[in-house]
C-alpha cells in the first residue's frame, strides 16, 4: 500500500479507486434507467463526438484556483473511456469532485429512479438542478445543467477520511459558479 502525505494528512490511495467505482456505479445505474430497445443494425460510434472534456478543457491553473489538486486528476473510470461520457475527477481538501459530460439530458436524469431530491437552482446566469443518488448519504451531491451537447454534471463528495463537516451541495454549487466560464453553454 502506498501512502501519500499532503497537507500533513495521510490519505489512503484506495479511496481514489473507491471514488472511481462509485463513478462506474453512477453511470451503470443511469444507463440501466435510460435503456431502450432499438431495431436495426448497430452503428459503430464512440459516443464522444462533440462532448466537452473536463480533463483537457479546464486548465490546471483554474482547477487549482478553485481548491482542487491538479496532480490528482483522473480521467474516465480506471482510465477506460465510457461511451457517451467524458469524465474527470480531482481531490479537494475534504471532498472529491467529478465532472461528467454526456449527451443525456436533465429530463433523462429526472426520469431515472436512481436519482432523488431534485431542486432547481440558479447558479450565476445558469438554470441548474441539484440532486442526489437514491442510495447515497448526504455526503454526495450533484449539480446538472443543460448544454448544447446534452448536460454537464458536477459531483462533490465528502472524502471518507476527512473529518470536515462541510456541505457537499454547497461545494457543488460553488464549483459550478467558479468554473462557469470554462464550462460549455
Amino acid at each position: 500500500m502506498r501512502v501519500v502525505w499532503r497537507d500533513m494528512k495521510c490519505q489512503d490511495p484506495r479511496l481514489a479507486g473507491l471514488r472511481l467505482i462509485v463513478a462506474a456505479i453512477v453511470i451503470g445505474l443511469f444507463a440501466v434507467g435510460c435503456g431502450s430497445t432499438v431495431e436495426g443494425e448497430p452503428e459503430r460510434a464512440s459516443g464522444q463526438e462533440g462532448l466537452f472534456n473536463p480533463c483537457t478543457d479546464i486548465p490546471d491553473s483554474v482547477i487549482e484556483g478553485v481548491g482542487l489538486d491538479p496532480a490528482t486528476e483522473s480521467a474516465d473510470i480506471f482510465g477506460v473511456e465510457q461511451p457517451g461520457w467524458k469524465i474527470c475527477s480531482w481531490d479537494g481538501s475534504w471532498y472529491n469532485v467529478t465532472i461528467y459530460s454526456t449527451s443525456y439530458t436533465i429530463s433523462d436524469v429526472r426520469s431515472n429512479p436512481d436519482y432523488v431530491d431534485f431542486i432547481d437552482v440558479d447558479i450565476g446566469d445558469r438554470r441548474a438542478t441539484q440532486y442526489r443518488r437514491a442510495d447515497s448519504t448526504d455526503e454526495a451531491c450533484y449539480v446538472i445543467f443543460a448544454v448544447d451537447q446534452g448536460s454537464v454534471w458536477i459531483n462533490a463528495e465528502k472524502d471518507a477520511l476527512s473529518e470536515h463537516t462541510g456541505n457537499s451541495c454547497d461545494e457543488a454549487r460553488r464549483l459550478t459558479d467558479e468554473l462557469d466560464s470554462y464550462l460549455p453553454r
